[in-house]
């Protein structure tokens, strides 16, 4: 847990663009926010908002980071279907098939347990 005392300091070029931002919030999520920013020793709710705001920057990026990769393995076993199919590619072994589908469903899991880690860091 973080204290006051032990945030790491901004530095002075963030500083300067840093200013304060006004957004709407209702007040069951305020007092969520608070309870956050208490339980974790923030120095003040604003710094829970910030970090909340930040770790859900970091998922979110994570999630389109999932997506793109998801989308282009998709893409790529289509593209390796049709020139398999098309008589442009071997099938190889049953042996290396069920290898490599083994080592993509633990990436899978690898991904999917570092998200929820993201997840419930917060």
């Amino acid at each position: 847990m973080m204290g006051k005392g032990t945030r790491k300091a901004v530095p002075a070029r963030d500083k300067a663009r840093a200013r304060p931002r006004s957004i709407s919030v209702t007040d069951p999520e305020w007092r969520e926010v608070e309870r956050f920013a208490a339980r974790r020793g923030f120095g003040s709710t604003s710094d829970g908002a910030r970090q909340l705001l930040r770790s859900g920057l970091r998922t979110e990026k994570l999630v389109e980071e999932f997506a793109d990769a998801s989308a282009w393995q998709l893409a790529q076993a289509w593209a390796d279907a049709q020139a398999i199919a098309g008589g442009e590619r071997s099938v190889g072994s049953w042996d290396r098939i069920t290898e490599a589908a083994e080592q993509a469903r633990a990436r899978m899991r690898e991904r999917a347990a570092a998200e929820r880690a993201v997840r419930t860091r917060t």
